[in-house]
């Protein structure tokens, strides 16, 4: 069966199935020999407005330390522990553009509806002083969408379960370039969205905006001092 990961890594796969194999291995004789998740990611992501309406979604992730040693010992040719120019294009040519057929496991819903992205782009893979890797790109709509008008739901996963994606504990999600708006997020569990026949259920954050409130001292409010004529 084709996972996310196997589409993915074209190039990494020999590395990394013979760190996972060697892995499995010692769990071969435990009932949970083929349990998932496999490879793990912490996610986070920024919702980018213009005109209060979404355009995009910036999307970062960071792998487990051992997916991490897999894509470092395959791309990082020049072992500075940098991803640039000619081994950033492989890691994304690679490692990242066959998720497309996966929407990049990250799953934007309008009124409960998916809605498909224009594509990824400002792809860059790095790697931490800890030595893991991480991706940031960039998600962009076809159409933009508007939060007040439309119920905006966000979940990042991989239905087959092969790699568990989840939200960070500090700043899962983000929101720049509101103007008029002020936005916040809740999380739950998308009970409606169940993954992983039906075992799992991928935690979803739903955005929640509203018109900011005038700041009662901007031009046209009292300052302190100001007096009123009363007649």
């Amino acid at each position: 069966m084709s996972t996310p990961l196997s589409i993915a890594l074209v190039t990494v796969r020999k590395p990394a199935s013979m760190t996972m194999v060697a892995g499995m291995t010692m769990l071969a004789t435990t009932p949970s020999a083929f349990a998932h998740p496999h490879v793990w990611i912490d996610a986070n992501a920024e919702f980018v407005f213009e005109d209060d309406k979404i355009t995009a979604i910036h999307v970062r992730w960071l792998f487990d330390d051992l997916f991490s040693m897999a894509v470092i010992d395959e791309f990082d040719q020049n072992h500075d522990t940098r991803f640039f120019g000619d081994e950033n294009t492989a890691v994304r040519d690679n490692a990242f553009a066959a998720l497309a057929e996966f929407s990049w496991l990250t799953h934007l819903r309008r009124n409960e509806e998916l809605v498909s992205f224009a594509g990824a782009t400002d792809f860059q893979a790095d790697i931490t002083d800890d030595r893991r890797v991480s991706y940031d790109f960039k998600l962009t709509l076809e159409t933009p969408l508007d939060p007040m008008k439309d119920a905006i739901s966000l979940s990042v996963y991989d239905a087959e379960y092969y790699i568990d994606v989840a939200y960070t504990q500090v700043d899962p999600v983000l929101f720049s370039g509101t103007k008029s708006l002020s936005c916040h997020f809740e999380m739950s569990e998308d009970e409606k969205n169940r993954i992983y026949f039906d075992l799992v259920a991928p935690v979803r954050a739903d955005v929640i905006c509203a018109a900011k409130v005038a700041d009662g001292g901007s031009s046209g409010g009292l300052a302190p001092g100001d007096f009123v004529l009363v007649e």
